[in-house]
């Protein structure tokens, strides 16, 4: 019997890669990409992707696999508008051209950023208020296209928010500094200042507030099982899950980590969120350059709802942090030793 076969779009960034492998092991995969190195020759950034009437558009996909976006923070809103919003419409575009029956969309849990709730669904979206930068709001308006998509090829159209991808359970690799690596940079920077300190130290955020932190290898085995999961089960309509992890990092425990792994010595932690918020963004970027978008997120994580998740991928598919705490901050500085 032959084995279905994916498509799969992103397959050669950060998590692509990761993806990659692990689904060849159950599938066969062509990946579309620009890079002209792969199965498939494209970009979903042009019309019809780019893709010619040859035998390109002449295989049979069961599943397109969508990974292919912009993750920057501080990225210009038309760069994200292309990249997420309309290259998203474009893979959607792609599965009516090859009559594949089920889209898997990699989101982002900064989706929903800008929510008031406590603890957020899956598929809760806020339209009705601003997003905090371009790269939030442009994944909100991705998963509306996804999620009102005119087709009737498509059987089912599965959103997956992911969590804040951080390096390799494993070794803790990573390839570049984002989302809380620019908190190690911040520290550095103002080091000094804290070690002055002879009183519990007052840092930014909220008890209340967790961190949804996803090893990338542990993100992409969670992808490879939500495709198994989708052919097996064949579901329905549109469906969105939250992978992340049942019980985020508190952000306490996070800072207490950061300063025993940079050996700041210190009486402990005391969360401050009685400031007005844009003195804290405007602080924290003037003396420690972390970016304002980075803190903003760092103060507003709600609670993310992922039942839903492991009833797919079981429980416990998540390590928590103190499972690869070494290996996070060892990654962390084989990278930055050699950049």
């Amino acid at each position: 019997m032959s084995r279905p076969r994916i498509l799969v779009t992103g397959g050669t960034g950060f998590l692509g890669k990761k993806v990659v492998p692990l689904l060849r092991q159950h599938f066969d995969v062509d990946v579309l990409s620009r890079s002209g190195k792969t199965e498939v020759q494209g970009d979903l950034t042009l019309w019809n992707a780019g893709l010619s009437s040859n035998l390109q558009l002449q295989q049979r996909y069961d599943l397109l696999l969508h990974m292919a976006g912009l993750y920057e923070l501080t990225a210009a809103k038309e760069d994200c508008f292309q990249h997420n919003i309309s290259a998203t419409g474009m893979a959607l575009k792609v599965c009516d051209l090859l009559k594949i029956p089920f889209i898997i969309n990699t989101s982002s849990v900064a989706a929903a950023i800008n929510t008031s709730q406590e603890q957020v669904k899956p598929d809760d979206l806020n339209l009705s208020q601003a997003f905090p930068d371009a790269y939030s709001e442009s994944k909100a308006m991705t998963e509306t296209v996804l999620q009102n998509w005119p087709s009737d090829q498509l059987q089912a159209r599965i959103n997956l928010r992911l969590g804040v991808l951080v390096g390799t359970q494993e070794q803790g690799e990573i390839e570049r500094i984002d989302g809380p690596y620019y908190a190690a940079e911040a520290f550095k920077k103002i080091r000094s200042a804290l070690e002055s300190l002879s009183t519990l130290l007052p840092l930014p955020g909220s008890e209340k507030t967790e961190l949804p932190l996803v090893p990338v290898d542990v993100c992409a085995k969670a992808i490879v099982k939500f495709c198994q999961w989708t052919l097996q089960n064949k579901p329905q309509g549109y469906q969105s899950f939250h992978v992340t992890p049942e019980q985020g990092l508190p952000v306490k425990e996070f800072y207490r980590s950061l300063l025993k792994h940079l050996h700041i010595p210190n009486r402990g932690v005391v969360l401050v969120d009685k400031i007005p918020e844009f003195l804290v963004l405007k602080a924290s970027k003037m003396f420690a350059k972390l970016p304002e978008e980075q803190m903003h997120y760092l103060l507003h994580f709600p609670i993310y709802d992922s039942s839903g998740t492991a009833v797919v991928l079981g429980d416990k598919w998540c390590p928590d942090f103190k499972n690869y705490e070494q290996v996070f901050w060892s990654g962390y500085e084989k990278f930055v030793s050699n950049r």
